[in-house]
């Protein structure tokens, strides 16, 4: 049996970004997509620790950030 080459509904991908309401960064309107390096031990306990809280590293920093800068 032949296995059918996989295509792409154009028309559902575009009503999915559209329902994102993703900008042109990919990142959801009103933030801003951030990036900085970390050692790694330290990325890992980040992970864990935001999947441990049922939560994101994005949401974990903002968290951090407005608790601790004025």
């Amino acid at each position: 049996m032949a296995l059918k080459k996989p295509t792409l509904d154009t028309s559902k991908a575009l009503e999915f970004a559209v329902s994102k309401k993703l900008g042109s960064s990919q990142s959801p309107v009103g933030d801003t997509r951030l990036a900085a390096n970390i050692r790694k031990d330290l990325h890992s306990r980040l992970k864990i620790h935001a999947a441990t809280e049922n939560t994101t590293i994005g949401e974990l920093l903002e968290n951090l950030i407005e608790s601790n800068i004025p």
